[in-house]
């Protein structure tokens, strides 16, 4: 069993290659014999961290909490009204262009799941998780006066995530009519009619 340390690195590493994998061959063509090629290993050096290419796809999936949890968190830390950390949060959440590759990949694992995330908790719980973290902002926004709901928190929370999912999968997607900064202005016109504050 390798050290603990090490370990996590390897396995990091292995994450870090899949992405680009992915990006390269996309997943019909993905698989852990196509990243043990990628990294020259044999495909059982990769079992050893990962079982199966299903367990892989949904640690890809899992990125999501590091990039769009903890560095969130940190990320409105840093801001001092509650305007500036919602602005954040959906700058922060989007893609930052069609070229976004980890958002891209880190979507495609998700949907890898096979729309069963009900056999698939720790998938599940990757956009409630993103979901509490706008309604902690908004509630706090409310409760210090800053923001004037006309829904819940909670409703507002749950629309912004699916706004920020669905507009960041059309920019990845290249939908030529969205691209980073519409999507940009259709959150924060949303922001405007149920907070009654501009956060732009």
């Amino acid at each position: 069993m390798a050290r603990p340390a090490r370990w996590k690195e390897r396995r990091k590493e292995i994450l870090e290659t899949a992405i680009k994998v992915i990006e390269d061959v996309g997943l019909q063509d993905f698989g852990i014999p196509q990243v043990a090629a990628e990294m020259r290993l044999t495909p059982n050096a990769i079992r050893y961290y990962f079982a199966d290419t299903e367990e892989l796809l949904r640690a890809l999936a899992a990125l999501s909490d590091d990039r769009f949890l903890a560095r969130r968190r940190e990320l409105i830390a840093s801001k001092e009204t509650y305007s500036q950390k919602l602005n954040a949060l959906i700058e922060a959440g989007l893609p930052s262009g069609v070229e976004d590759y980890e958002w891209r990949v880190i979507w495609r694992a998700v949907l890898a799941t096979d729309f069963q995330l009900d056999k698939a908790p720790e998938v599940e719980g990757i956009f409630h998780r993103q979901r509490e973290l706008y309604e902690e902002v908004i509630s706090a926004g409310a409760a210090a006066g800053e923001f004037d709901l006309r829904t819940s928190a909670a409703e507002a929370a749950m629309t912004l995530m699916s706004l920020e999912d669905y507009l960041g999968y059309r920019i990845v997607a290249r939908d030529r009519s969205i691209d980073r900064d519409t999507a940009l202005q259709l959150m924060r016109s949303y922001v405007l009619v149920v907070t009654q504050r501009s956060i732009a």
